[in-house]
């Protein structure tokens, strides 16, 4: 017993449908049958259904032909199976118009011998019908029967998709939310993305986990009630597993709190929690900060969202665990890197992965978000990379607005400078080497103390100079002469241009 469903054609073959005769809509004789109905009413429009074989004899259009036409453009809206006439009775003949349309819409009618009763039709058409329900309902109940009592015992998602496989008949995939194949059977088979595989949604929690794809193209009414019962196995293995994701990112996340709050105490019992979470003890690791205009709250936020994708995607690919954190409006970002990868690219010379280099390539598309970087460090020191990533992107930001992410490695002269003397004293001297171009700017509306840090910052490049402020090469080259002028001083002196490049650093970032 085929378990497509009942259609047309094997309709035509029942021994009550011998003297029948199919006159036209041929290319919808595969049409399922589910309903038989009969019509002699005039508003036949408001009961059709999908699968419906309507019996009439065209009483109720014996004044008005045309209704039979429409009739059939109704039926081809709900993708009703087709008409059984009876015509000789009420009607002369099968208007040609209804004939026309048929064939159009690819709608069957059967013309029914005269003396055929109704009820010899709907008893054997229905009993097919029946049987076949009858067949899908108690597979349904073995399928899952099977399937739920592998969820019970734990199997496993890659299990369940061999079996689930084995039972479509066909190759399929579990894909999650981000394209990536959490399941494939056979295993490891294969997924490109095409229009010719079937797909699913997989939902849990009225959040969509992901998709379930099969390959094969046809797939009958045992296949799809099949793939309901998948759906919902596959809903339940995805959700248990985000459920210990879930859980496993919060007591991450907490671990990593802790570091971010306070210094760790203990150095082999941070490293044993660490093993704990899948934190491997001899990962080096750098934190990162980033911030915004906006203060970040929500993982959902669109910005927040990618960046997690790309250093899960980097972290899947590296084989290590980095971890993302929402910290008083802020993003912090632990970057692990593993001795192993390293010593990898030691054995396969090329250019080596840096985290600095990778985020500044990603923070680019964000022109708000910045970013400060840490030295490397250990999990025991996680605490001062924090408050180094905190430092760079503070100083850094300030001095050079236009960049993106700045390494603490780029601002810590300046941070020791600012900690270990006396800001009074300090300030005296700074006033004295620079307060002249800052009062020039004031008078003015110029930028030249801008300018002269960024220039000594380059080393006197006025290439990078004009890349930096958005200028042009010449527009540096006249504001130096004049900051010249104005300080008097000779920048050809190596001991001037640290002096200046100190003190303008410190006067940049106590005014702005």
């Amino acid at each position: 017993m085929s378990l497509k469903g009942f259609t047309v054609r094997e309709m035509l073959k029942l021994p009550v449908m011998e003297h029948a005769v199919l006159i036209s809509g041929e290319k919808g004789i595969d049409r399922i049958v589910q309903y038989v109905d009969i019509w002699e009413v005039p508003d036949i429009g408001n009961w059709l259904r999908e699968g419906e074989m309507v019996l009439t004899t065209g009483y109720s259009t014996r004044n008005d032909p045309s209704l039979l036409a429409e009739m059939i453009e109704q039926l081809a809206k709900v993708n009703g199976a087709g008409v059984a006439i009876k015509p000789e009775r009420f009607i002369p003949h099968i208007p040609q118009k209804m004939i026309d349309k048929s064939n159009l819409y690819n709608v069957p009618i059967i013309q029914l011998p005269i003396g055929m009763a109704y009820i010899d039709i709907t008893y054997h058409v229905m009993e097919q019908i029946l049987n076949r329900q009858a067949v899908l309902l108690k597979r349904s109940e073995e399928v899952n029967k099977a399937l739920t009592g592998l969820v019970l015992n734990n199997k496993g998602i890659q299990v369940v998709a061999d079996k689930v496989s084995e039972l479509i008949g066909s190759p399929i995939w579990v894909v999650g939310k981000g394209g990536e194949v959490l399941a494939s059977s056979p295993e490891g088979y294969p997924y490109e993305a095409s229009k010719k595989h079937r797909q699913w949604e997989v939902n849990a929690d009225q959040r969509i986990l992901g998709k379930f794809v099969v390959e094969k193209p046809e797939l009958d009414e045992l296949d799809l009630m099949l793939i309901e019962q998948a759906r919902l196995v596959f809903s339940l293995e995805l959700m248990r597993k985000k459920i210990a994701a879930d859980t496993e990112t919060r007591l991450r996340g907490t671990f990593f709190e802790e570091l971010i709050l306070n210094p760790a105490a203990d150095e082999r019992l941070t490293a044993s929690r660490g093993r704990q979470l899948g934190l491997a003890p001899d990962w080096t690791w750098e934190v990162a900060v980033l911030e915004a205009d906006e203060p970040f709250y929500s993982e959902e936020s669109e910005a927040v969202a990618s960046i997690g994708a790309y250093i899960h995607q980097v972290s899947a690919a590296r084989k290590i665990r980095s971890h993302l954190q929402i910290y008083g409006g802020k993003i912090v970002l632990f970057l692990p890197s593993s001795q192993g990868a390293e010593r990898d690219a030691a054995a396969n010379p090329g250019k080596p992965f840096l985290w600095s280099e990778s985020l500044q390539e990603q923070l680019q598309q964000w022109e708000s978000v910045r970013a400060g970087i840490s030295r490397q460090c250990s999990l025991f020191e996680a605490h001062r990379g924090y408050n180094e990533a905190r430092t760079a992107v503070s100083i850094g930001s300030k001095l050079n607005p236009g960049r993106p992410l700045f390494k603490y490695t780029e601002v810590e002269m300046i941070q020791l400078l600012l900690e270990s003397t006396d800001p009074v004293r300090l300030g005296k001297f700074v006033t004295e080497r620079v307060g002249r171009i800052a009062e020039y700017d004031k008078e003015n509306g110029t930028s030249y103390l801008f300018t002269l840090y960024h220039y000594l910052a380059t080393g006197g490049s006025l290439n990078e100079t004009s890349k930096r402020l958005y200028i042009h090469r010449n527009s540096v080259n006249y504001r130096m002469d004049r900051i010249k002028s104005i300080l008097g001083v000779d920048l050809g002196e190596a001991l001037n241009r640290y002096e200046l490049y100190v003190c303008t650093a410190y006067y940049l970032l106590k005014h702005t």
